[in-house]
C-alpha cells in the first residue's frame, strides 16, 4: 500500500508515518519545514516532499512529485501558531489563532485532497487527524465540527469510487497537560496512528464519514 502522510515535519506526523511503515507500507511524508522533514525522512527511511499543504501554489508546484497512485492519504495538521492564554489575546491575536486553526487542520486537508484525490486508487482511504480535544466555543472546536462535516460530505463523494473518508480525533482523556501538536503524549500519538492504520484495512471498509475518538474509554465531548 502506498501512503501519503502530511504534517511529516511534526512529531505526530512522524509517529503516524512510522506506524504505516512498520506495517509494511510504502510511505511518503510531506511538510513545509524542510529541516524537520528531512530529519524525519532519514530516520524513518521514507521519501519526503517539501510542500506547504495550506498554500495552493505550493501544492500546485509539488503536485508532480506526489506518487501517481496512492492507496491512503493521512492529513496531519502542522500548526505554526504558538498558542498562549486566550484571555490575553488582542483582536489581531484572536484573528491569527482562528486563521491558524482553520489553515492547519481544515484547509490543509481540503487542499491536499483536492490536489491528490485523483491519485487515489479505488478502494483507498482518506484519514484526517484532529490532534487536540478542544474546549467548547474556541477556534479548535469550531474547526473540528467543520472538519467532521466535511469528512461526512467527502465520504459521499468518494464513496462512488469505493474510497472511505474518516477523521481521527483526540478525546477527552488526552486533554490534561496537552499543550499542542509538538507535545502530543507518545501513547496518544501512537493510538492515533493505530486507529488511522486500522481505518485503511479491509476490516474497516464499512466505516466511512465518521469522526472516531482516541479517548482511552472516556466519552468524547464533541464540541
Amino acid at each position: 500500500m502506498e501512503v501519503l502522510v502530511t504534517g511529516g515535519d511534526t512529531e505526530l506526523g512522524r509517529t503516524v508515518a512510522e506506524g504505516f511503515r512498520d506495517a509494511g507500507h510504502k510511505v511518503v511524508i510531506a511538510g513545509a519545514r524542510r529541516d524537520d522533514l528531512e530529519v524525519a525522512a532519514k530516520e524513518l527511511d521514507v521519501d519526503a516532499i517539501v510542500c506547504d499543504c495550506t498554500d495552493p501554489a505550493s501544492l500546485g508546484e509539488a503536485r508532480g512529485l506526489f506518487p501517481h497512485h496512492l492507496d491512503t492519504v493521512v492529513n496531519v495538521p502542522a500548526p505554526r501558531w504558538d498558542a498562549v492564554d486566550p484571555r490575553t489575546y488582542t483582536p489581531p491575536d484572536l484573528a491569527a489563532a482562528w486563521r491558524n486553526a482553520l489553515d492547519a487542520t481544515l484547509l490543509s486537508a481540503v487542499l491536499t485532497v483536492q490536489v491528490v484525490g485523483d491519485h487515489l486508487r479505488s478502494g483507498g482511504s482518506i484519514v484526517s487527524v484532529i490532534p487536540e480535544n478542544p474546549r467548547d466555543g474556541g477556534a479548535d472546536a469550531a474547526i473540528k465540527a467543520a472538519l467532521s462535516n466535511w469528512t461526512a460530505g467527502q465520504a459521499t463523494h468518494f464513496g462512488a469510487r469505493g474510497i472511505t473518508v474518516n477523521a481521527v480525533a483526540s478525546g477527552r482523556s488526552a486533554q490534561p497537560g496537552y499543550d499542542g501538536l509538538a507535545s502530543t503524549p507518545a501513547p496518544v500519538a501512537a493510538e492515533i496512528a493505530r486507529l488511522a492504520l486500522f481505518l485503511c484495512t479491509p476490516a474497516a471498509r464499512h466505516i466511512t464519514g465518521q469522526t472516531l475518538h482516541v479517548s482511552q474509554g472516556a466519552l468524547a465531548n464533541f464540541g
